[in-house]
C-alpha cells in the first residue's frame, strides 16, 4: 500500500512537472507572437516614416499616409487583443489540466485504497477466525466452530483443514471416553496403546 502510494506520488509529480514546462512552452509561444506584433508595428512605422521622407513634396500623401498608419494600429491592436486572449486561454487550459490531474490521482489513491481494505478484510477475517479456533482447541474446547466464512473470503482449503483438525480430535476424545467408561481391562489396554502411540508420533 505505501509503495503504491510512493509510486503514485511520483507519477502525479512527473505529470504535473511535465505539464507545467508543456503549458510554459506555450506560454512563451503566446509572448512571442505578442513581441511579434511589437516588432511588427515599429517597422510599419519605421517604412511609413521612410516613405513620409521620400513623398514630403506629394500633398496626397498625407492621406494615404495616415490611413496606412491607422491600417497598422489596427493589426497591432488586434493581434495584441487576440494574443491576450489566447494568453488567458491557456492559463485557464492549464489550470483545468492541473486540476483533471489532481482529480485522476486522487481518485486512483482512493481505488487502490479501497481495493486494499476489501482485500485485507477478506484475508485478516479468515486469519483472526483460524486464531480463535486454534485459541478454543488450546483452551480444551475440542468441537467444530459454529462460525464459518464468506464465500469471498481467502484462506478457506487452510480453514477447512483446520476444522477437519479439530472434529478429528473430537472423534478420538469420544472414542477415548467411551473406552474410559467401557472400563474393562482389555478397553483400558487400547487406550493406553494408543494414547502412547500418539505421545510418540
Amino acid at each position: 500500500m505505501a509503495l503504491t502510494l510512493i509510486i503514485t506520488g511520483l507519477l502525479g509529480v512527473f505529470l504535473v512537472r511535465t505539464t507545467d514546462s508543456l503549458f510554459s512552452q506555450i506560454a512563451a509561444s503566446v509572448e512571442a507572437r505578442r513581441k511579434a506584433a511589437d516588432t511588427s508595428r515599429e517597422l510599419g512605422n519605421c517604412t511609413l516614416n521612410n516613405a513620409l521622407t521620400a513623398n514630403m513634396d506629394d500633398p496626397d500623401f498625407a492621406a494615404k499616409l495616415a490611413d496606412k498608419s491607422k491600417a497598422i494600429d489596427a493589426a497591432y491592436e488586434s493581434e495584441r487583443t487576440a494574443a491576450q486572449e489566447q494568453s488567458v486561454e491557456v492559463q485557464k487550459q492549464q489550470q483545468w489540466t492541473l486540476y483533471a490531474l489532481l482529480g485522476v490521482l486522487i481518485a486512483f489513491i482512493a481505488l487502490i485504497a479501497l481495493t486494499a481494505i476489501v482485500i485485507t478484510h477478506r484475508i485478516v477475517g479468515p486469519l483472526f477466525r483460524i486464531k480463535r479456533m486454534a485459541r478454543e482447541v488450546a483452551g480444551g474446547m475440542v468441537r467444530p466452530p459454529t462460525y464459518g466464512l464468506r464465500p469471498s473470503d481467502e484462506l478457506q482449503d487452510v480453514f477447512t483443514v483446520f476444522v477437519e483438525m479439530v472434529t478429528q480430535l473430537r472423534q478420538r476424545t469420544e472414542a477415548d471416553l467411551a473406552a474410559l467408561k467401557a472400563g474393562d481391562a482389555e478397553s483400558l489396554k487400547k487406550l493406553q496403546a494408543t494414547l502412547e502411540d500418539r505421545l510418540s508420533k
